[in-house]
C-alpha cells in the first residue's frame, strides 16, 4: 500500500484512493496550527519584549530618579554654598545697600541749616574732597576712611565721574556723601553766566546719576569752583547764588583746609595748614582734594582722622542736613 495502515486509520485512504478533501483540511489544521502557534509565539515575544522595556524604562527611570536626586542633592548643596555665600557677601552689601537707599532729601531750609555749621559750638568736622574721583588717589582715600569707620563729603566733578564711574558708586555704597563741583571746572566755561554755572550743575548731576544708574538721586549741594564769594568772578557768582537758592539748591564752602590744592606738598606741611587754619573753631568743614597729583593728601589723611579723634570730634557728612 502506498500510505500504510496509519493513513487508513487516519482516514486518508478510501477504497485504496487517496481522499483529497480530508488532505486538504488536514493541511490547513496543520497550517492553521502552525499559524496560531507562529503568532502566539510573535505576541509572547512581544508581549516579553514590552515587558522588558517596562522594565528597563522602569530601571532606567530609576536610575535617572537616582541621579536627579544626586543632582539635586548636589545643586541643593551647591546652592546652600552659594546661599553661603550670597549671605556672606550680602552682609557686606545689605550694610551699604542700607546706605545706598538713604538718598539726600531736599530741605527748604538746607542753606541756613549749612550756615548753622559754620556758627555751631559743637564738636564736629566735614572732610570734604573735591576734583574727583580719580584713578589711584580717590580709592585710597576710601581704603583709609572705611579703616577707620569714618565717613566724608565728595565734592565731585562731571568729567571725572564719566571717567570712573566705579570708584563713585563706591563713594555712594560706602555712605559717603556724594556733592556736586560742577562739571568741567575750567573758570572760563563755569563763569561766562549765572546759566552757565547752573548748567555745570545740571551737567554733573546728570553725570552722578548715570554712574549710580539712579535717576531719582539728587546732590542738592554744590561747592563752587573756587569759592562761592570773591575773585575775578564775583558778579556772576552773585548771580549764581541767588539762582541756586531759588531753584532749592544749597551751597557751601570751608572754613578750614590742608593747602593741597596751593603749595602744601608734603604730609607735614598739609597737617601744619590744616592745624592753622582751623585754630580755635570747633565746627569745621575741612577742605582736601582727591585729584590724581594728591598723593600728600592720602599721606596725611590717617594722621588728619586720628587728631580730630584724639580731639573728641564727631565726624559728620551732609546727609546730616539733607535726610
Amino acid at each position: 500500500m502506498l500510505y500504510g495502515m496509519d493513513d487508513e486509520e487516519l482516514g486518508l485512504v478510501k477504497k485504496g484512493k487517496l481522499n483529497i478533501k480530508k488532505v486538504i483540511l488536514v493541511i490547513a489544521i496543520i497550517i492553521i496550527g502552525f499559524l496560531i502557534v507562529f503568532f502566539s509565539s510573535t505576541i509572547s515575544y512581544k508581549i516579553i519584549n514590552k515587558d522588558k522595556v517596562k522594565v528597563s524604562d522602569t530601571s532606567k527611570n530609576q536610575t535617572q530618579v537616582s541621579e536627579n536626586k544626586k543632582a539635586e542633592s548636589k545643586n541643593n548643596k551647591k546652592d546652600k554654598n552659594e546661599i553661603i555665600a550670597y549671605e556672606g557677601n550680602h552682609f557686606q552689601i545689605a550694610e551699604h545697600n542700607v546706605e545706598m537707599e538713604i538718598l539726600p532729601v531736599q530741605r527748604e531750609n538746607s542753606q541756613q541749616l549749612i550756615k548753622d555749621i559754620y556758627a555751631s559750638d559743637e564738636k564736629q568736622v566735614y572732610l570734604t574732597f573735591d576734583d574727583g574721583p580719580s584713578r589711584d588717589i580717590t580709592p585710597q582715600i576710601l581704603d583709609i576712611l572705611k579703616e577707620n569707620d569714618v565717613k566724608a563729603t565728595f565734592f565731585v566733578l562731571g568729567a571725572r565721574v564719566d571717567l570712573y564711574p566705579n570708584t563713585l558708586r563706591r563713594e555712594f555704597e560706602e555712605g559717603h556723601y556724594i556733592a556736586n563741583h560742577g562739571y568741567s571746572h575750567d573758570y572760563k566755561k563755569v563763569y561766562e553766566s549765572k546759566d552757565t554755572v547752573f548748567q555745570e550743575y545740571v551737567d554733573c548731576e546728570n553725570s552722578i546719576k548715570g554712574a549710580l544708574g539712579n535717576s531719582d538721586f539728587n546732590s542738592y549741594l554744590f561747592r563752587f569752583p573756587g569759592g562761592s564769594s570773591g575773585g575775578h568772578y564775583e558778579s556772576i557768582k552773585a548771580e549764581a547764588r541767588q539762582l541756586f537758592l531759588e531753584r532749592g539748591i544749597a551751597y557751601t564752602n570751608w572754613n578750614c583746609l590742608t593747602g593741597d590744592a596751593e603749595n602744601k606738598k608734603t604730609k607735614e606741611a598739609c597737617l601744619q595748614e590744616m592745624i592753622d587754619t582751623k585754630g580755635d573753631k570747633n565746627s569745621i568743614i575741612l577742605l582736601m582734594h582727591d585729584a590724581n597729583d594728591k598723593q600728600q593728601t592720602v599721606d596725611a589723611l590717617p594722621e588728619i582722622i586720628q587728631y580730630y579723634k584724639n580731639e573728641g570730634y564727631t565726624f559728620k557728612t551732609f546727609y546730616e542736613i539733607f535726610k
